[in-house]
């Protein structure tokens, strides 16, 4: 939220700006957005193209830097002002405008100035403290990783025929097998079938926490239970303080690689964003790939080139391959010839950037010949064919590298549905207010994503006595960030974030969501959906027909009667899974591993 005051001659009025935005705009900013960001790998610095500019061991950092800036969001959220502003002055016609917080002020006072509207409040804030803090962080993060190599028990070199990198925060200490992952277990469970005792080896990396439970000490920390039994390793115990050589070089050049960014006149002028000089911004941007960015990812190089060779496997595996330790793991693999299987864990979203590629990126740099193109795994294991396209589309991956192997945890929890007993369904219904024989619609979503949506759904649903709408927060929520939305409205309840949703989805007959997976999941049980917010990471869904989208309570009373009683429609996105993905993913993975073995 950015909160504005402003003026149109009747007196001042507080308004979000970013309620301005509308389905084209937002759309109009992810894509100039993602264009800003991909245009830097040609800018020269220091007389070459950026891409080559920066490397490691032949390698081109770049593919590290695109991440920094897109994970941010910092040049997304400029242009959705941006765009947020030209909105609200061609709706409110504004004479004046008052800052009153939330950030990115700097192109807020330029829209006002192109439009010569009175503008009061501060411009860009100084960097000088932000420099600061990153510069303490770089050496905060750089100082852990030295002092980690101090634990004791460096794992003995042993050739093994996968190795499994998966990340430490997600891996449940009360198993002593593949099931401990929360993501990937079903297929890890079907690789530790197929593969003798001991000639599989998971290796941890990131922090033992997901970041809202990370604390300084962690990395000086003893063993968790499960390293302690050895089911995981740690990817730090691989690598001893002499492996780490080439990203302590890397920390070394940060602030000649810092001056290097901040002196190309390339990027200088590509600051100036839709005529918006935002370099106070992009140079704190490029500060941090250099301090931050180019440090950690060096240093995730080296800890996988120690485990890859300590363990010489025939295959690797991972997951959130296109992110920073997947491309960190890709790279060594791609340098050793072991043969890499990303696995898709959750849904690709359109917009993200980490799946997304110009043709020239996966191709070799020609103005360096260490530098063999984008780190794509040898097989990527998706959900679905919709995955597929996406990647051989936009992230131009060679169609012979995509494989479809279904999903293990759809397979799991069409599993769970179809083992509800008719009297606990109906349970769940009693539970959720169900009377009168009304159909149930589900809505799952967060809430800050449905705020703005929620109040035409549930006007929409106020209206249709023969209706009930159920709505589940989000994990993260509770039930009363949703208590004034459905307030005085009688087929309408909240439940407990911790409700079953497997349960919840038998008894739906319809669902609602702004952005949620929910939907998708939904739709594999035949359960249709009807999408809100638009445009957002379910639009592909909507434009293929497989969901309905809508916006006014008009349209969304439309749709969700069409959901509910055509049975036609209703036929048609019946999406039953095949079953088996686990088998299918551990098949393929070990395919890969008999590909070596040949060569």
């Amino acid at each position: 939220m950015i909160a504005l005051e402003i003026d149109s001659g009747l007196g001042p009025r507080r308004v979000d700006l970013f309620s301005y935005l509308d389905a084209a705009r937002e759309e109009r900013a992810h894509d100039e957005e993602y264009a800003w960001i991909k245009a830097l790998r040609q800018m020269n610095v220091d007389r070459v193209p950026f891409r080559t500019r920066f490397t490691l061991r032949g390698d081109s950092l770049w593919w590290f830097a695109e991440l920094y800036l897109h994970k941010q969001q910092r040049i997304l959220n400029v242009l959705r002002a941006l765009e947020a502003f030209e909105a609200l002055v061609e709706r409110e016609r504004p004479l004046a405008v008052k800052y009153a917080g939330g950030g990115y002020a700097g192109p807020i006072a330029h829209a006002a100035a192109a439009r010569k509207i009175q503008y009061a409040g501060p411009r860009w804030p100084t960097s000088a403290l932000s420099l600061a803090r990153m510069e303490a962080r770089a050496a905060s993060l750089a100082l852990a990783a030295r002092l980690s190599r101090l634990r004791p028990g460096r794992p003995r070199a042993s050739a093994v025929r996968v190795a499994a990198f998966v990340h430490r925060a997600f891996w449940r200490p009360d198993s002593a097998d593949g099931g401990a992952e929360s993501y990937i277990g079903p297929v890890l469970r079907a690789l530790e079938a197929r593969v003798p005792a001991g000639d599989i080896r998971y290796i941890g990396v990131g922090p033992r926490t997901n970041f809202r439970a990370r604390r300084w000490w962690h990395p000086l920390a003893g063993t968790t239970p499960a390293e302690r039994g050895g089911s995981i390793v740690p990817i730090e115990r691989y690598a001893a303080a002499a492996a780490l050589k080439s990203s302590r070089d890397i920390f070394d050049e940060r602030h000649r690689m810092r001056e290097s960014l901040w002196t190309s006149a390339d990027i200088r002028a590509h600051a100036v964003i839709k005529g918006c000089d935002c370099w106070p911004l992009v140079k704190e941007e490029l500060a941090g790939i250099a301090l931050l960015q180019f440090p950690w990812s060096a240093r995730a190089m080296d800890e996988a080139a120690a485990a890859l060779d300590s363990t010489s496997p025939d295959v690797a595996v991972t997951y959130a391959e296109a992110g920073g330790w997947g491309r960190a793991i890709a790279l060594e693999c791609r340098r050793r010839g072991v043969p890499l299987a990303g696995l898709q864990h959750g849904f690709i979203y359109r917009h993200w950037l980490n799946y997304r590629h110009e043709p020239d990126e996966m191709s070799a740099d020609p103005h360096n010949a260490g530098d063999a193109g984008f780190p794509r795994p040898a097989a990527t294991l998706l959900f679905d064919d919709g995955a597929a396209r996406h990647l051989a589309a936009a992230g131009r991956f060679p169609p012979e590298s995509l494989a479809v192997t279904g999903s293990a945890r759809l397979d799991d929890l069409l599993a769970t549905v179809r083992s509800l007993r008719p009297d606990e369904i109906e349970s769940v219904k009693r539970a959720v207010g169900l009377v009168d024989g009304r159909a149930m619609v589900l809505f799952a979503g967060k809430e800050r994503e449905a705020r703005r949506f929620l109040p035409a759904l549930v006007a929409a649903v106020r209206s249709m006595p023969d209706v009930h709408l159920v709505i589940k927060p989000h994990p993260a929520e509770t039930a009363g960030v949703y208590a004034g939305a459905v307030a005085g409205i009688s087929n309408a309840r909240v439940t407990d974030a911790a409700a079953s949703l497997p349960a919840l989805l038998a008894a739906a007959r319809a669902v609602v969501t702004v952005n949620s997976t929910v939907a998708i999941d939904a739709m594999s049980l035949g359960v249709p959906s009807l999408v809100i917010g638009l445009p957002n990471n379910l639009t592909p869904f909507v434009d293929a027909g497989l969901m309905l989208g809508a916006a006014a309570t008009e349209e969304i009373r439309t749709s969700l009667s069409k959901l509910l009683y055509d049975q036609e429609f209703r036929g048609r996105l019946v999406r039953t899974p095949e079953g088996r993905a686990a088998e299918r993913s551990a098949e393929a993975i070990l395919a890969l591993a008999k590909v070596k073995r040949k060569t």
